[in-house]
């Protein structure tokens, strides 16, 4: 295939691919200080998201084309002529016109179809919007739940702390320096933290202590378990409500109690802990008043409600509107996802590897 996909058998050409993905990696670069990695490359996926955004845009355009909402050819010469590059004195030049085009190595017909399909796309956001409607009761609903804030303490125990207990054999750790291959990992974890943990000291004489680190990190199953340990020996000081004695037993795992401010049930994501629906559950269900015990992406978590605050009532009318437009910008990207994933199943769409992979 010579092509980069079809999309209902409508060719996505290599240079559209290829343009579209030039421009993708310059934003990117932009937005990461002028220089992008093949490996941030890949792990962005940014070939793959290249490709499924010209998949969308082709069946929105298929599905527009079909329904009739295409603009005149009249809408597409007045939006050219409107173009601040095409003009001369204020006003539209040919001349003009067909320079820059040329200096862009376009035709006519090829940038027509460019403004054609941008001002297609736009009726059918708009047609989308339109769509969108937003009750009063759900602004209310809105304003109690963004206003209804909670404040969580808490003492993160992930797999670093959860090393730190684990009893690891003098033998093994010998063993383990007389091995060259495994001094390395021992050297290579030196590296990256020779700027801060080993600041100022020699890999020789730590080494020791990262062999015994980097063997109790293979230990996954006694980390979880030392994790838990320690959540359990935390959580009867902390329910006592002694922040200072549950410091001092969680200081030899390099951990601390800390807080995550007032936060919102809205996203899942909680602020230095991680998603954990179950959390938030508790903490907006009014369950979490003494500390309890959960486990969050691979990690252990001892957290507890310190401070509730509630929505003002009389500060409605002063966040309404702002309020309504998140809502109904929230229902358009729901509206637009479902809309496209409807176009999508029945689609026949065809990427070619050869072309779009990483």
């Amino acid at each position: 295939m010579s092509s980069a996909g079809e999309v209902n058998g409508e060719v996505v050409t290599v240079s559209e691919f290829n343009r579209e993905l030039s421009r993708r990696v310059e934003s990117m670069k932009q937005m990461m200080g002028g220089k992008i990695s093949e490996e941030q490359l890949k792990m962005f996926k940014i070939n793959e998201g290249v490709f499924n955004e010209i998949v969308q845009r082709k069946l929105i355009l298929q599905d527009c084309a079909k329904s009739g909402m295409l603009p005149s050819d009249a809408e597409v010469r007045k939006k050219i002529q409107e173009l601040p590059y095409f003009q001369k004195d204020g006003r539209f030049d040919m001349v003009a016109y067909k320079g820059v085009l040329a200096n862009n190595r376009l035709t006519p017909s090829g940038f027509e179809k460019m403004i054609r399909d941008d001002l297609t796309l736009q009726h059918w956001m708009d047609s989308l919007k339109g769509k969108v409607q937003v009750s009063d009761d759900e602004i209310e609903r809105e304003f109690a739940i963004s206003n209804d804030k909670r404040n969580i303490k808490y003492a993160l125990l992930d797999s670093e702390a959860g090393r730190k207990a684990v009893v690891v054999p003098g033998s093994e750790i010998d063993a383990f320096l007389k091995d060259p291959a495994r001094l390395g990992r021992a050297r290579t974890r030196f590296e990256g933290l020779k700027s801060t943990t080993y600041k100022g000291k020699k890999f020789e004489d730590v080494q020791r202590d990262l062999a015994r680190d980097v063997l109790a990190g293979e230990k996954s199953e006694e980390v979880r378990k030392a994790s838990e340990k320690l959540a359990d020996q935390v959580l009867p000081v902390l329910a006592a409500g002694s922040d200072s004695k549950a410091n001092a037993l969680l200081k030899s795992a390099g951990v601390t109690i800390k807080s995550t401010g007032l936060i919102t049930r809205q996203s899942p994501y909680i602020q230095g802990i991680g998603e954990s629906k179950e959390l938030l559950a508790d903490a907006f269900g009014g369950n979490l008043s003494k500390p309890k015990k959960y486990s969050v992406a691979g990690t252990v978590v001892v957290a507890w409600v310190t401070e509730s605050k509630s929505a003002d009532p009389s500060k409605l009318a002063s966040e309404k509107a702002k309020l309504e437009q998140q809502l109904r910008l929230r229902k358009e990207r729901v509206l637009e996802d479902e809309w496209i994933q409807s176009l999508k199943a029945k689609a026949k769409i065809v990427m070619n590897p050869g072309v779009t992979a990483q």
